[in-house]
């Protein structure tokens, strides 16, 4: 257990890094500082909880659970190749799959705080001390599964291929924009689906946004999607499916990094 924590410990403070604390504070204050604006423009006609659940569900779940998640999912090993700390790392006495979880769980926790801290102020920009009726309690319970199940996907992503960033970047803010509205049962390949099943507000808000044209143009195609593919998951499917997403692809991930071999990455002549 001791070796355990120590790697546990020093996750954290690879995660813990300048550079990273500098981006995860900008996240934690930003969808605040964005409903303050808002709430400022909007003057009599500001309506808080629509406000809420509007910043909730595109800005904190939307993109800065899904960005972290890429950042420090795929972080979790790209760092120690970037670092050329990876030969170090693997020659320690212990199983390789204790170190990669060690890691995976900083991470997991640093997204999950993060994630969490930006929720709660943006209920206090929003409400006040005033959080009766306010489903901040909700969306601060799926925060942790959101953030497990994205970053052991983005992990898995680390651990087989070369440029896991580019793709993870491309899943969070391509698949996971488009997908949730297709039509037919392509909702249930998706996390965001899933994230938004176990919190309604945020699944009404975005239904609302894009029939609205809220996306600059691209509403009407949303719309179309939207009107073919109601919200169709059951709540206790979506419970089953992300526990289920997170072990699938965590197990993979501790198995091929077990398996294969890694090497530092050469500096760019």
């Amino acid at each position: 257990m001791t070796a355990d924590f120590r790697l546990f410990l020093n996750a954290l403070k690879d995660v813990l890094s300048s550079r990273r604390i500098f981006i995860a504070l900008f996240l934690m204050v930003l969808p605040a500082i964005i409903g303050l604006i808002w709430k400022s423009a909007a003057g009599e006609r500001f309506e808080a909880l629509e406000s809420y659940n509007t910043l909730a569900a595109g800005l904190v779940f939307g993109f800065i659970l899904t960005i972290l998640s890429v950042i420090y999912g795929t972080g979790v090993l790209s760092q120690e190749l970037e670092g050329r700390t990876i030969v170090y790392l693997l020659t320690r006495p212990i199983p390789r799959w204790r170190i990669l979880l060690a890691k995976y769980l900083g991470a997991w926790l640093a997204i999950t705080v993060t994630v969490s801290i930006s929720e709660v102020l943006l209920a206090l920009a929003m409400f006040g001390t005033k959080l009766s009726g306010v489903p901040l309690m909700s969306d601060i319970k799926i925060i942790p599964l959101g953030a497990a199940a994205y970053g052991a996907l983005f992990l898995l992503l680390a651990t087989l291929l070369s440029k896991p960033l580019s793709y993870g970047l491309l899943f969070a803010f391509g698949w996971e924009s488009w997908v949730p509205s297709l039509p037919g049962g392509f909702s249930r390949w998706s996390i965001m689906a899933y994230l938004r099943t176990l919190a309604p507000h945020l699944q009404e808000t975005a239904e609302s946004t894009t029939a609205t044209g809220g996306g600059g143009g691209g509403g009407d195609i949303s719309e179309i999607l939207m009107a073919f593919n109601p919200v169709s998951i059951p709540t206790i499917t979506a419970w089953f499916a992300i526990p289920i997403i997170t072990l699938v692809c965590l197990g993979l991930s501790l198995y091929f990094f077990s398996v294969r071999e890694y090497s530092p990455k050469e500096e760019a002549s």
